[in-house]
């Protein structure tokens, strides 16, 4: 059956308000025109018809009905849950989205409130990431993107989460109670990263902006923050890293 979140309410209310209209007329005219008694002559003017026969087949078309909905309706939910998962999921790199990770967020702030369970969060930038399509192709530049995404899963917790934000952007959000420090992890994202992707291609290096989530913060202020410190990495050269303040 489909999920909740896939069904409208206002059409489902709508719907049902136009099943109890018809219902009602149905029982007024019901109450006006004696149906079992004309099913009655009917099946003694045609005597090949039994009243039972007519019973039968009614039911049995009802039922009938009955499944043929229910399998369309449970096909609609698995589609409608397949195309949520395509829709959270980054093509190119097989990682979560941005739509994703901006889900994801909201479980981690609200665990966080209620749990204090810190976190952190760390956009990584790719510098000069442009000059890898221009010089050897956008082939080769997916290939990175992809090489990039591999390294960053071998050196994060597992209960760390990874998202390819934007184009050469990615996004870790790791609990602090996992890292001996939100500063050392961002050196070892880093590490992980700079001159080590693919050694016929340029020398790519990346800088990363972090924030710590502080009580009270919602989404929005965590990737604001986190959006402010990367900014200031990459105005302040390549391989940065910056904390938001």
């Amino acid at each position: 059956m489909p999920h909740k979140s896939y069904i409208h309410k206002p059409t489902v209310i709508k719907d049902l308000c136009i099943i109890a209209i018809i219902n009602l007329f149905l029982l007024v005219v019901f109450t006006q025109v004696d149906l079992l008694e004309k099913l009655y002559f009917l099946s003694r003017d045609y005597e090949e018809f039994e009243l039972d026969e007519l019973f039968s087949i009614g039911i049995t078309i009802s039922l009938s009905l009955l499944i043929f909905s229910y399998r369309r309706i449970k096909e609609l939910g698995l589609m409608a849950r397949t195309l949520e998962q395509m829709s959270l999921v980054d093509p190119l790199s097989g990682l979560p989205n941005r739509r994703a990770g901006q889900i994801s967020l909201i479980s981690w702030c609200e665990l966080a409130e209620k749990k204090q369970r810190l976190f952190s969060v760390y956009q990584i930038d790719l510098d000069r990431f442009k000059r890898v399509n221009d010089f050897y192709g956008q082939v080769v530049g997916d290939e990175v993107i992809q090489l990039v995404s591999q390294r960053i899963n071998n050196v994060i917790p597992h209960s760390a989460q990874l998202f390819r934000w934007l184009d050469d952007n990615f996004l870790v959000v790791v609990p602090n109670s996992d890292i001996l420090s939100p500063n050392e992890f961002a050196i070892q994202l880093q590490e992980c990263i700079n001159n080590k992707i693919m050694p016929s291609t340029l020398d790519l290096t990346c800088s990363i902006g972090y924030s710590v989530w502080q009580n009270s913060q919602n989404v929005n202020d965590v990737l604001h923050n986190t959006e402010d410190a990367i900014i200031l990495a990459k105005q302040n050269g390549v391989s940065n890293i910056q904390v938001a303040h």
